[in-house]
């Protein structure tokens, strides 16, 4: 069952060198790290990043423009969100 599950992953490197032979488009292991990083799509174990090979498809997929106001915008609810805790923890911390 393990040795399907690991068979199935490839590191970024390994994916970019597939990409570059098969179209000839110079892609490097960090620009697929990037993406797959952007996506949500990589796994991490211990200090290495695999994808899956099923999910190859998603990172040849061009991105829109609406897709990237989505991930900005998703970017900045979470920043503003932590900085709206972390506000109310000061406040709390001074009551006491």
């Amino acid at each position: 069952m393990s040795d399907q599950l690991l068979g199935n992953l490839r590191t970024p490197d390994q994916i970019a060198e597939r990409i570059t032979a098969s179209t000839g488009i110079n892609l490097t292991g960090r620009t697929v790290w990037e993406k797959a990083r952007r996506l949500g799509i990589a796994k991490k174990i211990g200090r290495s990043m695999l994808i899956s090979i099923d999910d190859i498809p998603l990172l040849l997929k061009q991105e829109t423009k609406e897709d990237r106001r989505e991930r900005v915008y998703h970017a900045a609810a979470t920043i503003s969100t932590e900085k709206a805790l972390a506000l109310l923890i000061r406040k709390a911390r001074k009551k006491k």
